[in-house]
């Protein structure tokens, strides 16, 4: 039986590997209280400085923006700090010089922030994690559903 190209052992690998990592993320991000930055929090997590970090959320924020309705959109970017500015900041710096059509877009537009594999392929979900543990599920839901 074959799911989305993997085979039924694959997909086991692929599943144990997801689940390794949403543990290690719900421990690191379980300290996320509601109010705090997420900014410090992903500094923190992956050892990045502060203008990696928001050209990531950035980048990120531009390429979800593209998935999302408006309202959806909108309501994901209050959850950042300074969402509007980030994104025009990603675009001057050259973070982001083109659509970004797919998360591998995405993660490849991290490498020009010194952001290469693997940790670019965890920061998207370190940013669900964080939505969640933060008590903004609803807001966690709409960026699962544009990365999907």
């Amino acid at each position: 039986m074959r799911a989305h190209g993997y085979s039924s052992i694959g997909g086991l690998v692929a599943l144990s590997a997801w689940l390794l990592v949403t543990s290690f993320l719900q421990e690191s991000a379980t300290a996320a209280s509601p109010g705090q930055s997420i900014i410090p929090v992903l500094q923190e997590q992956f050892g990045l400085s502060e203008r990696q970090v928001r050209g990531a959320l950035g980048a990120l924020l531009i390429f979800v923006r593209e998935e999302l309705p408006k309202q959806e959109f909108d309501d994901l970017a209050r959850t950042i700090p300074n969402a509007e500015r980030i994104m025009a900041e990603v675009k001057l710096q050259g973070v982001v010089t083109r659509p970004l059509d797919d998360l591998g877009d995405y993660e490849a537009a991290l490498s020009s922030l010194g952001i290469g594999q693997p940790l670019a392929s965890r920061f998207a979900p370190a940013v669900v994690q964080f939505l969640g543990a933060s008590g903004h599920t609803r807001e966690r839901d709409i960026l699962v559903q544009a990365l999907d």
